[in-house]
């Protein structure tokens, strides 16, 4: 059996890609209100890749077969990875902050509780205490914050989606058709599922 890769190499690696961008950003664009803004942006972007496939990975999988079986039995890593990236993130966020430039209170609190999440299942993905909490409060905890992530990025990247002209719907959409795409897989693999306990469920009459 193939060993799994250190999950620290993975999120090591991720923060370090968020910083490189994040960092690329600021020397192009500048390390005021415009820059941070632009780094935020693409630090997002790098973010939601990772999710993605951490969220659909599986879905895919079990949709469309043995190709994409790997990012099923990949989706912690990409998850802890995508956790590791946010770091980046957090850090511009508080930054920006820093410059008297922070987001409103509704922000906050939405993808706040959006970051709590991410790092609830960053945390329960550890072995022992997954097996405290058990499969089936795993589960749920899991469905929740996975969706809640989801919808967190569905907003964004769906937000004034014409604002700022051609060049902006091109940058955003083939991210927007991703995190619409995500849940639709999660949701058709889910119902793949179902399929066989409903063609076997016993239609009695009498």
């Amino acid at each position: 059996m193939r060993p799994r890769p250190v999950a620290a190499l993975w999120m090591g690696s991720a923060f370090g890609a968020a910083l490189a961008v994040a960092a690329g950003v600021l020397v192009v664009a500048g390390t005021g209100e415009k820059g941070i803004d632009a780094a935020l942006r693409a630090t997002a972007r790098l973010s939601f890749l990772l999710f993605w496939v951490a969220y659909a990975g599986s879905a895919m999988a079990s949709l469309f077969g043995s190709p994409f079986q790997t990012l099923k039995l990949r989706a912690r890593e990409f998850g802890l990875a995508f956790a590791s990236a946010q770091l980046v993130h957090i850090g511009l966020v508080v930054w920006l902050c820093l410059i008297g430039a922070a987001p409103d209170v509704s922000t906050f609190v939405f993808f706040g509780i959006a970051l709590v999440w991410v790092y609830l299942l960053a945390l329960f993905s550890i072995g022992r205490l997954r097996r405290a909490l058990g499969p089936g409060s795993w589960w749920i905890l899991r469905t929740i914050g996975l969706n809640y992530i989801a919808y967190a990025f569905i907003v964004d990247l769906l937000r004034n989606p014409l604002h700022g002209g051609v060049g902006h719907v091109v940058e955003y959409l083939p991210f927007a058709t991703l995190a619409i795409a995500g849940p639709v897989l999660r949701l058709a693999a889910f119902v793949q599922r179902l399929g066989p306990a409903w063609r076997q469920f016993p239609y009695r009459t009498g």
